[in-house]
């Protein structure tokens, strides 16, 4: 009986190789999860932060897109008042005709500020005023202070307050804050003064119209003009201070009529209408110089919020790239099978050529070599010899 022995120093078999390429790949793939982890975390961060960046550039965008016909319509509105207080025709085709503009742009936004419940109401009140052509100076007070709400809502809903940087906030409020504030009391005063042209103004309306004129018109300087100081936190396109000294002036004429009325014989009275006009015109050229000077930064926030997402998804390509890459080069692979020789036709084994010879076997050993003798006679038959020569 003989039994066949492993070699000295032959491998143990393919099992413990692949159990040590199966830990190689799993430590491995565990230090790249290490590695990458950090990795994927920021960029998590980056890309939350990127998409937050673009839902205000959107946002920004649609607030002064909508907030420029809505600044036409206030002044036209105002327009119809100081025409209500001379006791003249108002011009019910320029309203309609400023609310078809934001008609218009309202189907074609498709409201992403979520403003067209409160532009149905004042759309509705506008018409109802219209349609009644009040007199006096308050017949469209309503429609007035509804629209300047809306504007309030337009600034709320664009979202710039939460990125107060370059002068995007300091614009949004002069533009729908502080000029149609300017726009509104510079009516009023101007409406009071047409309307009491035979009495005497009360002491209760005048006084309170021109302090409010002149603290929004205050508002609109120091918003803008605040940018260009030494160490300002914010900076303001200096193209805009042309117009502003030009508004400046202008609110300061109006204001200086106003005093005039109290001071027989100075004509102010006269020149009211003439004064405010000059304001009107002075603070819609200003206010469409804002809205370029925001159109402009949206434009370069968007581009910013472009750059940074394309950023992003290279480093990702390349990140995903290079993790495969080492994936491969360090997971071990498989060898394939040993070729063949023509010595290793038989086997294992190597039998000699020629007839007669003995086959060489180095392996192969007697079993009972292996045993104690007295295991080995349990299997030797009673009285028969020994071929090995035991005892």
């Amino acid at each position: 009986m003989t039994v066949t022995m492993p070699a000295v120093g032959a491998p143990r078999g393919p099992q413990a190789g692949h159990r040590r390429r199966q830990v190689r790949a799993v430590l491995a793939v565990l230090a790249l999860v290490v590695l990458l982890a950090p990795l994927g975390y920021l960029f998590a961060g980056q890309w939350v932060a990127t998409g937050d960046a673009a839902a205000t550039t959107v946002a920004e965008r649609a607030a002064v897109a909508y907030a420029r016909p809505v600044g036409k319509l206030l002044a036209t509105l105002v327009d119809a008042q100081y025409a209500a207080a001379r006791n003249a025709a108002g011009d019910g085709s320029a309203v309609r005709s400023a609310i078809d503009d934001v008609n218009a742009l309202d189907r074609e936004q498709g409201d992403p500020l979520d403003l067209r419940p409160r532009w149905i109401q004042l759309r509705q009140e506008i018409d109802n005023a219209v349609n009644r052509n009040p007199g006096g100076a308050h017949g469209y007070a309503a429609p007035i202070a509804l629209t300047q709400a809306l504007l309030d809502r337009i600034a709320d809903a664009s979202r710039v307050t939460h990125d107060a940087t370059a002068g995007a906030f300091q614009l949004t409020q002069v533009a729908l804050r502080s000029l149609p504030a300017v726009l509104v009391n510079a009516g009023q005063l101007s409406a009071l003064v047409q309307a009491t042209a035979d009495a005497r103004v009360p002491d209760a309306q005048l006084p309170v119209a021109q302090d409010r004129l002149t603290q929004a018109a205050t508002d609109v300087g120091t918003g803008l003009r605040g940018g260009t100081d030494p160490g300002a936190t914010y900076a303001v396109d200096l193209n805009l201070l042309g117009p502003l000294d030009e508004f400046a002036a202008a609110a300061d004429g109006l204001n200086q009529t106003a005093n005039g009325l109290a001071v027989p014989g100075s004509g102010a009275r006269d020149r009211i209408d003439a004064a405010y006009t000059q304001l009107e015109a002075k603070a819609l050229a200003l206010e469409s110089a804002v809205f370029d000077a925001l159109d402009s930064q949206v434009g370069a926030h968007s581009g910013r919020d472009t750059g940074q997402r394309r950023i992003l998804y290279v480093l990702a390509g390349v990140t995903v790239l290079a993790a495969v890459a080492l994936l491969w080069l360090r997971v071990p692979r498989p060898a394939g099978p040993a070729p063949v020789g023509p010595d290793d036709a038989e086997g294992r084994h190597r039998y000699p050529a020629g007839d007669g010879a003995a086959p060489e076997v180095p392996d192969l050993v007697d079993a009972r070599d292996l045993l104690g003798p007295h295991l080995v006679r349990l299997g030797r038959p009673a009285g028969g010899p020994d071929p090995a020569g035991h005892q």
